[in-house]
């Protein structure tokens, strides 16, 4: 889809990264944003945005560059400090996400410039108008945007981050209002899956499921984590009730025709746009497994490209057989998530880290909701001083395990 060596624009055939697509409904038109650079080697991404028509052409000779490097952002109706973006590789811009507000026809995006982290907000016309400063402990992942919806969460939107191995939820409080925007993370975890995790993605529908670039074994690889649909809520529409649930975790790179060739993958965006056909855009890596003659390291040149799902239903845990999760670990405390586990016909629990005699108990409920609301059942299992294998037949469709014991580890795996 965009081959940076084949590209008409010098300033991008350096890298493409970080593809997003947003619709404006009342151009109409479809746009994608995405970091483009135009040397791999010094590693200076840019912002930038480009009509994309039904076909997945890009309409560079309409391209604009929405963050330049060696200079600074401003905004006219923002009388802060401009934004400073510096021509230096510790400023790292991170991912690119955005959304349409369609109410307030204005564009809400991302952006992380070295650590620190703004929303931006922008006109039709693709002006900046405003940005806040929401955090400054980030790293190049992006914060994605999933506005949760009405009654009763108006002015939210789900995002999420990972922490190395570790992944949290979060939420953009106020996130359509440039003067009161703050972001609210979890104490705790969504789920501890993979050697680290970095550039990522969020959706609501059909179900909340999160979607990530992970290194495994020095290669990136793109993975989904699945949790609940969003209906499980029920009435709970105190802001964070969504930290109370789990996500498990299946390599989605391994049910996508992807050639060999592309040694790494990452930058996952799921998207419907701009054709109406499910489809994962993606970031290819295929250099870097050679030392780059200018550099002595290997190259990191991204390449974007669509995958479409055709008949293949990425949020259906069927489709993989297996989801897993490390639940309990000394990280993750001694209480796991709530998990939704419909459909799934049994449960392995794989304990280890064991000291002395523990317990583990096992909270089963019908549905996250009566679970939030403290309906559910007990069952505690034999007592164990070994690493062991439990199995749970039939299990409910929410379910929550604890343990005794600090240092426990336990690896959920559900088997569908």
């Amino acid at each position: 889809m965009m081959e940076p060596h084949r590209l008409p624009i010098i300033d991008l055939r350096g890298n493409v990264g970080s593809p997003c697509i947003v619709y404006n409904p009342f151009e109409p038109c479809y746009y994608i944003l995405f970091l483009g650079e135009k040397e791999p080697a010094q590693a200076l991404r840019e912002v930038w945005v480009a009509p994309i028509e039904k076909d997945l052409t890009i309409d560079l000779n309409n391209a604009k560059r929405l963050v330049q490097r060696d200079s600074h952002i401003e905004a006219p109706s923002f009388k802060g400090t401009p934004i400073l973006v510096p021509l230096k590789r510790d400023a790292r811009l991170s991912a690119i996400r955005g959304i349409f507000n369609a109410t307030r026809r204005e564009y809400i995006l991302t952006l992380s410039i070295g650590k620190h982290t703004y929303v931006l907000y922008f006109d039709e016309d693709w002006n900046l108008k405003s940005y806040r400063k929401v955090y400054s402990n980030s790293g190049d992942h992006g914060f994605p945007l999933a506005p949760i919806g009405a009654y009763g969460r108006e002015h939210q939107a789900l995002t999420t981050i990972p922490k190395g191995p570790l992944v949290k939820l979060g939420y953009f409080d106020n996130i359509d209002s440039p003067e009161k925007v703050s972001l609210i993370l979890d104490k705790e975890y969504a789920f501890q899956h993979g050697w680290a995790n970095d550039v990522c993605d969020i959706t609501l529908l059909p179900r909340i499921a999160l979607l990530y670039e992970s290194d495994e074994f020095s290669q990136w690889k793109v993975k989904i984590a699945l949790g609940p649909p969003t209906i499980d809520f029920g009435y709970h529409k105190k802001p964070g009730i969504e930290f109370n649930i789990g996500f498990l975790v299946a390599y989605l790179q391994s049910i996508l025709p992807f050639h060999s060739h592309y040694v790494q993958i990452g930058h996952p965006h799921y998207t419907v746009y701009p054709d109406g056909k499910p489809k994962l855009l993606v970031a290819c890596f295929r250099d870097t497994w050679s030392s780059r003659p200018d550099t002595g390291r290997e190259g990191y040149r991204h390449e974007i490209h669509a995958v479409y799902l055709n008949n293949t239903d990425i949020f259906n845990p069927k489709t993989y057989n297996t989801l897993k999760d490390t639940i309990i670990s000394p990280q993750r405390g001694q209480t796991s998530k709530w998990y939704y586990i419909q459909q799934a016909t049994k449960v392995v629990l794989l304990i280890t880290g064991i000291k002395n005699t523990t317990k583990i108990q096992v909270n089963e409920a019908s549905s996250i909701e009566e679970a939030l609301d403290q309906e559910y059942i007990t069952t505690t299992l034999p007592e164990t001083t070994t690493p062991t294998k439990i199995t749970i037949e039939n299990p409910a469709p929410t379910i929550r395990i604890k343990t005794q014991q600090k240092g426990t580890k336990i690896t959920m795996i559900a088997y569908y």
